[in-house]
């Protein structure tokens, strides 16, 4: 067979450097694109931040970032109401009979202290007691062996075989030594399971019938108190229901991972809304929020060598005048996306404004890709992890997309209306005789939305709704 040569041409697509950060700033959340402008400010000195008073100074200088008073752009609404103040609804869940309702009501007394972790904080605690070397060296090995939640997760049996033996330790000791430990700290810290941390934080509280009668029950009731059998629990206590009730509030109000108020600030998220949308004589106005805008600019020193020289620059310093330049486009033009996307969003969503997410409409990411002339990657890029401060709360963008629902009458619901729906229904139930699924599915029947029990059960689990028999009370 006879080789030879051949020259083929075709066509193919790629992406430039620039195209390629614009993708990667767009696809940042605000945080981490102030953090990489830090990393692209060091890289790149002609790159610099702009201080309030230069902003001042030099107004016709600041069009490298865009303004969202220049950007801000307006719709017209169906109805007038008046402003609402933000609303932050919190679902108390009692899916879990451990969850709690609030923070344990002693852990005020450890705030100042939550900017140690809680190892930092036990040692501090065992270095003023007064104990030998071999016990400080042992309770050392068990403060290591705490987890975050706050519980010992090695069982004693196995932590006195990785103690050394010139220690010379029984087990007898290592109980004790645990006991003072679980003493000296925050209640429940120590605790080898749930019981144990529950009861050490009901022996720290003063003595008292519900005190008493809240131990017994969790130390040899706590399924009853997790299933609601209230009968049962009842007549083992012999007590009626004000006093079940009193003693469902103490346990209710204990914490089941006290090590996590020292983990307060460590896994707190910060969110930074890049968009507003307000309500402005009669109409909605969708705006940037300028907090959310870096303030940067061509470095002032290097611009002005720019303007009044006409000779050319090294290679290297032409190079980084060029990348500085995309930098600041690039940032400029991602507000100018979200903020295009933002408006498109919200004027399909006019009536979750004025009503809240039982009026959400469906909606998908090509409805917005179409409208605004972007593809539908784009879209994706722009609505996640991007914020929107709304009169009814901060969502991120890509909460306002949803599959649609047919009802009876030929129109759609959202998924995301039919959730807030859901949830209105099992807010308004008798709490003493809650609804099953099937009497939710006639209940939205009869508001002319058919669906079946089992699409019930799947948003109820992910709105964190617990079943019926868990939702009964006292």
């Amino acid at each position: 067979m006879k080789q030879n040569l051949q020259f083929k041409a075709s066509q193919h697509l790629s992406l430039t450097p620039q195209i390629q950060q614009s993708i990667k700033l767009l696809q940042m959340s605000s945080v981490e694109l102030n953090q990489e402008l830090e990393i692209l400010i060091q890289q790149n000195p002609l790159i610099e931040m702009t201080e309030e008073e230069d902003e001042d100074e030099n107004e016709n200088e600041t069009k490298d970032v865009p303004q969202s008073t220049s950007q801000e752009t307006s719709f017209e609404v169906l109805n007038d109401q008046e402003n609402q103040e933000p609303i932050y609804e919190h679902e108390i869940n009692w899916d879990d009979e451990y969850t709690k309702d609030n923070t344990y009501e002693d852990s005020n007394n450890y705030q100042e202290s939550v900017s140690q972790n809680l190892k930092q904080y036990l040692e501090n605690i065992f270095h003023l007691i007064p104990i030998t070397k071999k016990d400080q060296v042992i309770i050392s090995l068990l403060i290591d062996s705490i987890n975050e939640d706050g519980y010992l997760e090695e069982p004693l049996d196995d932590f006195l075989a990785s103690i050394p033996k010139e220690y010379e330790i029984d087990i007898e000791e290592i109980e004790s030594l645990l006991k003072l430990l679980q003493k000296q700290a925050p209640p429940g810290i120590g605790a080898r399971n749930l019981i144990e941390c529950l009861t050490l934080q009901l022996e720290s509280k003063e003595e008292s019938l519900m005190q008493s009668l809240s131990i017994k029950v969790v130390k040899n009731h706590l399924n009853l108190l997790a299933t609601r059998d209230f009968t049962r629990l009842k007549k083992i206590l012999g007590c009626e229901d004000g006093v079940l009730r009193e003693v469902q509030k103490i346990i209710k109000g204990l914490n089941p991972k006290p090590g996590n108020i020292f983990s307060t600030i460590e896994n707190h998220h910060f969110i930074q809304h890049e968009v507003n949308v307000k309500k402005i004589k009669n109409k909605w106005q969708v705006y940037l929020n300028e907090q959310a805008i870096p303030k940067i600019r061509l470095n002032h020193i290097y611009r002005d060598l720019i303007k009044n020289t006409q000779n050319e620059f090294p290679h290297q310093l032409s190079n980084q005048i060029q990348e500085a330049k995309w930098i600041i486009k690039n940032i400029q033009q991602r507000f100018v996306t979200i903020l295009k996307v933002s408006e498109a969003i919200m004027k399909h969503q006019k009536d979750f404004l004025d009503y809240g997410e039982s009026m959400m409409k469906p909606l998908i990411l090509r409805e917005i890709a179409n409208e605004v002339g972007l593809h539908e990657s784009t879209i994706s890029r722009v609505t996640s992890h991007k914020y929107i401060n709304t009169p009814r709360g901060i969502y991120e963008l890509k909460f306002f997309f949803g599959s649609s629902i047919d009802n009876t009458s030929g129109s759609e619901f959202a998924s995301t209306a039919i959730r807030a729906k859901i949830k209105e229904v099992i807010k308004q139930e008798d709490p003493k005789k809650p609804l099953s699924d099937n009497e939710i599915v006639l209940l939205l029947k009869g508001q002319g939305i058919t669906i079946a029990r089992r699409t019930i059960a799947k948003y109820r689990e992910i709105l964190n709704i617990a079943p019926t028999s868990l939702r009964k009370i006292l």
